[in-house]
């Protein structure tokens, strides 16, 4: 790739990446996922920032040009280290994985990370990983398959953690979102395979552009149609699910309606605050993808504390049956908390065209609000 081309190539890049960025910003979301994106995006404009200004400055000497590059190769490849750090770290919060509080497990996972960076540091003396000849030329060290395995450990990782859920029936509705996650660890593990046979562009970067761009593409059609914190289906999903079901009756099959509502939730947030309080709603929706995914049912989030199911059965006594495996799987996962998880629920089956969605969820608005007032 000539120069111009490869210049030409990385402000496109930037550009995509700048555009993405003012969309991620300018979102009325303020996720964590979101936050950890943002430090990706700006990295990657960070990187073929400094690569551009590596390639104008290789080969061309002046006072203290040597100094320059040596700066900018040092920079570029502590950033590289850190985003495939925080690519992890993002792939985590989108699995709803729990491994970041754990200090013992992120030690060990700091320390290629840590490893590569030391001989990043050791490349301004040792050239290493990269060093810089008397004409101001960049080249590869010795070391830089060591470094470039150490940042690859946490594609493969993030590329394995995502990919895992893929063929999974239970993560059918999060399929497209965990196949881009995926991704951004596959493509640039092949645009460095390019790289290590040509010194010409930053392929494995390209790549990275690349597959963020998919994985923001995705999130952008969620954020429509799904609820930002649970990643479920949201109130409007979920009117649109029943509008078109509603209808469909038969003697061995009906559409049957669920209303799940936290118990005493007001008080888990006052007392354990919000951060808590959100991961409580993130606990009942994985017990619900768990118990009702691999059914087929239609599982959404309706606002608050509230969650909503439609599922097809027989019976009440299925109906039935379903509601005390969604709290025993509920009492089982929330055993080690602090604080009592449970729920109360309320359903109704369709009795078809001749009635609304209104109609229905009032019914099965009124089964919750019996069994509430049981309890109490």
């Amino acid at each position: 790739m000539d120069m111009f081309s490869y210049i030409e190539t990385n402000l496109f890049c930037i550009a995509v990446l700048v555009v993405m960025l003012i969309a991620l910003r300018t979102s009325l979301s303020r996720l964590t996922n979101q936050t950890i994106l943002t430090h990706v995006f700006v990295m990657l404009i960070c990187m073929l920032v400094l690569d551009t200004l590596k390639l104008l400055l290789n080969g061309v000497y002046f006072t203290g040009s040597n100094l320059l590059t040596c700066s900018l190769a040092s920079v570029f490849h502590v950033i590289t280290v850190l985003l495939y750090f925080q690519w992890l770290r993002f792939v985590g919060y989108n699995m709803q994985l729990r491994f970041w509080r754990d200090r013992r497990l992120m030690t060990l996972i700091a320390l290629p990370g840590v490893f590569a960076i030391a001989l990043v540091a050791g490349s301004i003396k040792f050239g290493w990983v990269w060093s810089v000849d008397e004409n101001n030329l960049l080249s590869r060290g010795p070391y830089y398959p060591v470094y470039i395995t150490c940042c690859g450990i946490y594609m493969v990782f993030a590329c394995i953690l995502a990919g895992h859920r893929i063929p999974l029936k239970r993560y059918f509705s999060d399929r497209v979102l965990y196949t881009s996650l995926a991704m951004f660890g596959l493509f640039p593990l092949i645009g460095l395979s390019f790289e290590q046979t040509t010194d010409s562009a930053p392929y494995s970067v390209y790549a990275m552009v690349l597959s963020v761009l998919l994985v923001f593409l995705e999130m952008q059609s969620r954020m429509i149609s799904t609820d930002p914190l649970t990643k479920l289906n949201n109130k409007n999903q979920l009117n649109s699910f029943l509008d078109s079901k509603i209808g469909q009756y038969t003697e061995n099959r009906r559409v049957y309606l669920f209303v799940l509502d936290l118990d005493k939730f007001k008080g888990i947030n006052d007392t354990y605050g919000h951060t808590e309080g959100d991961s409580a709603l993130n606990m009942v929706a994985d017990v619900l993808k768990r118990v009702c995914g691999p059914m087929g049912c239609f599982i959404s989030r309706f606002g608050g504390d509230e969650f909503n199911l439609v599922a097809f059965l027989a019976s009440d006594a299925d109906a039935e049956s379903l509601s005390k495996t969604i709290k025993d799987d509920l009492a089982r996962t929330s055993a080690s908390l602090p604080y009592s998880l449970t729920v109360s629920i309320g359903y109704a089956a369709s009795r078809g065209r001749s009635e609304t969605v209104v109609d229905l969820f009032a019914r099965a608005d009124e089964a919750l609000f019996a069994e509430k007032k049981a309890k109490h």
